[in-house]
């Protein structure tokens, strides 16, 4: 029992989602003082609770380590650090806190009548413009009605309402001190709409996977679409109906997210995802799976026509194994680090596919190695540390 809730869990935080936000899961929904500490100061992290309580750090999700990494770093600026969920609205506090940072504002407000005067805040921003994000989910959702005659249901932002007032992110983000955000520039001006506090970009990280120099005889033909949920704001639609065209039967393309739990999709292209023989669906893996291991290893690419991200994880962690990233701008990298795409029609994603399913094997292995030397210089772990370690030190050394 304990291994089924286990799995469950990864599955859940895959998707970016709480086990404890699941009505009826029972756990404790603050940490209190996670770094073990005697200082007078106190801060409070608004990011994701249940590190703290696992024994065992998954993998499942870069931000189970960022999280305990987060809170160990701003201790370092002599806080006690207690951390609670983003999405917890009835969380009551009972200590009063110097400092919070978190991904925040996002409609939930817990903790402004537990701040000190003078109390710093911090907004965690993990994403593009969550009206950019909205707009462009909502125009690849017409874009697949134009196509197929079928409207499927808004995934990633499907609660957001730019209707309603501090529903999301909404002009208070410039009442903050400052703003943390994982992802490059190109994407942080989604955020021109507003007039930013100070910023600070952060690094995300991707893994050390021990299979990840075994780059030899990787197929060029072959791809993985590595996602989560939002099957249409992923691009998966795109992706499926492309590799199921007769002229692209040459090409594979294994897919690796969430799509189970999108009932609409799956119906809508329950023919080319499940019956198409060159469209392997290989549903939730696990990345320290030996299965996800020998997908990897039979790819050279890893695809992601994305609508909206800030940085996108799983493009990081496709390239840790050794994978070549062709991606969309909005994926949140740099022309030397990914294939970034022009546009995401289809034509053109074709174009792509053909251009590069053609590179030799010393080509493919010169550029999976550069795959797997930027994760582990830009994105490492160490990366993400002093980036985080930066921006804190920078605002303390301001307010403090």
């Amino acid at each position: 029992m304990k291994k089924i809730k286990e799995t469950f869990k990864k599955i859940l935080f895959s998707f970016g989602i709480d086990h404890y936000a699941i009505k009826g899961w029972k756990g404790k929904r603050i940490a209190y003082n996670v770094n073990h500490t005697n200082y007078e100061k106190k801060a409070l992290m608004i990011y994701i609770v249940n590190p703290f309580f696992n024994k065992e750090l998954s993998q499942a999700h870069q931000n189970h380590w960022q999280a305990i990494e987060m809170a160990r770093i701003i201790g370092e600026q002599n806080f006690n650090v207690d951390v609670i969920d983003f999405n917890d609205s009835t969380i009551k506090l009972k200590h009063m806190y110097d400092l919070v940072v978190g991904l925040i504002p996002r409609g939930i407000d817990v903790y402004s009548r537990n701040l000190k005067q003078g109390a710093i805040r911090i907004a965690y921003l993990t994403s593009m413009n969550f009206e950019f994000g909205y707009n462009a989910e909502k125009q690849r959702i017409a874009d697949v009605k134009k196509r197929r005659g079928t409207e499927l249901q808004m995934r990633r932002f499907a609660g957001y309402d730019k209707k309603l007032p501090g529903k999301y992110i909404d002009k208070e983000i410039e009442n903050f001190d400052v703003a943390w955000y994982i992802g490059n520039a190109y994407n942080f001006h989604s955020y021109d709409c507003f007039n930013m506090p100070p910023s600070y970009f952060i690094k995300n990280n991707g893994y050390l996977f021990p299979f990840a120099e075994n780059i030899k005889l990787r197929n060029p033909q072959n791809f993985l679409f590595l996602g989560s949920m939002g099957q249409v704001h992923k691009g998966l639609d795109l992706l499926l109906e492309i590799f199921s065209e007769d002229n692209m039967r040459n090409y594979r393309l294994y897919v690796c997210s969430g799509y189970e739990k999108e009932e609409d999709f799956c119906k809508e292209y329950n023919k080319e995802l499940f019956n198409t023989p060159n469209i392997i669906p290989c549903s939730f893996v696990d990345i320290e799976s030996d299965k996800f291991k020998s997908i990897v290893e039979q790819c050279a690419y890893t695809i992601l026509p994305s609508c909206s991200e800030g940085c996108a994880g799983s493009v990081l962690t496709a390239m840790s194994g050794g994978l070549i990233p062709i991606v969309s701008k909005e994926c949140g990298f740099e022309d030397d680090e990914v294939i970034n795409l022009p546009n995401c029609d289809k034509e053109t994603i074709i174009q792509y596919i053909q251009r590069y399913s053609r590179k030799d094997q010393s080509w493919i292995e010169e550029n999976a190695k550069k795959s797997i030397g930027i994760v582990k210089t830009r994105y490492s772990e160490d990366a993400f540390s002093k980036s985080v370690r930066d921006a804190i030190t920078a605002i303390c050394q301001k307010h403090i």
